[in-house]
């Protein structure tokens, strides 16, 4: 090619003056006629020869040959461009056996994958659920049996085997007696006595001396300030109880947190997706001059 550059420039310098110019603006017959071939083995620079300069100019460029491009990698959901993604990858035994030991022990999966951080956020998590829950528990036995001797000792009546039913009445009345005036005795008119037409004064006896608490299940207050101490014991205990039972709910939901997110950490490291916080602005639609951000993580 150097040598064919070559002839082509002297062919070119020694063109007849006058002679009839082509199209590209010299004569390719002259060339032809009057042109020695040089040859060298020697590389030749003529990027600067000015003959060179005016052939480019004359005929347009002089180009290399491109080299086939190369087809970029598709992308597959957030994978790396390039990185290898399993098409057929889904609960694999390796991510099971990661999202099991997560339900088991939140952070154990997160510990599996290397992701220490994570691991040992949702193990503080999980120490603290079970804390509050035994704390909560111990706070709910402690008024149960303030409460329990509260009764004892202010009304005469043992509460210990008695349901939360029968616990809730006696803390609504002041005595066993009020009760059966109150509900047993409005019970057994309503049911017998509310036809005035059809009364059966047999059976309304009969449902006050079946129903009507007496015995060891009968009480009377002796103040009314262990009255309202009874009641504001027993809600004090129904709290720590409904707190206890939030602190499992809390415990199963670290437990579905932590599984979904080692079951994501291990799809995304087994596609080889980046790891990191990324800030994406995109313009408005709705607003001309506003954006919209986005901080986005993977973890």
């Amino acid at each position: 090619m150097a040598s064919l550059l070559a002839a082509m420039s002297l062919g070119c310098a020694l063109a007849v003056p006058g002679a009839p110019a082509g199209p590209t603006g010299f004569e390719m017959t002259s060339f032809a006629a009057t042109s020695p071939v040089v040859t060298s083995s020697a590389p030749l620079d003529l990027g600067d020869h000015p003959m060179v300069s005016r052939l480019v100019l004359a005929t347009g460029s002089i180009t290399a040959p491109r080299e086939p491009s190369k087809s970029k990698p598709k992308k597959h959901g957030k994978a790396q461009e390039g990185a290898p993604v399993d098409e057929n990858a889904g609960l694999g035994p390796e991510r099971a056996q990661i999202l099991l030991r997560s339900l088991t022990l939140p952070g154990w999966g997160q510990a599996t994958l290397g992701l220490n951080g994570s691991a040992k956020v949702f193990l503080v998590l999980e120490a603290g659920i079970w804390g509050s829950y035994i704390a909560f528990r111990v706070q709910e036995a402690q008024r149960t049996d303030s409460y329990l001797r509260t009764a004892r000792l202010a009304a005469g009546i043992d509460l210990s085997q008695q349901d939360d039913e029968f616990r809730r009445i006696v803390g609504a009345f002041a005595s066993s007696e009020e009760y059966n005036l109150l509900v047993v005795t409005r019970d057994a008119a309503n049911l017998y006595l509310s036809d005035p037409n059809h009364q059966d004064l047999a059976s309304y006896r009969a449902y006050i001396e079946q129903h009507s608490l007496k015995g060891d299940m009968s009480w009377q207050w002796s103040d009314e300030g262990s009255f309202d101490r009874y009641g504001s014991q027993r809600k004090s205990a129904q709290k720590a109880g409904l707190r206890s039972n939030t602190a499992l709910a809390l415990a199963v939901a670290n437990r579905l947190v932590s599984a979904l997110h080692a079951a994501r950490a291990a799809g995304r490291m087994h596609a080889g997706a980046p790891q990191g916080w990324r800030l994406d602005l995109d313009p408005d639609p709705t607003s001309p001059g506003a954006f919209r951000a986005a901080l986005s993580t993977n973890f």
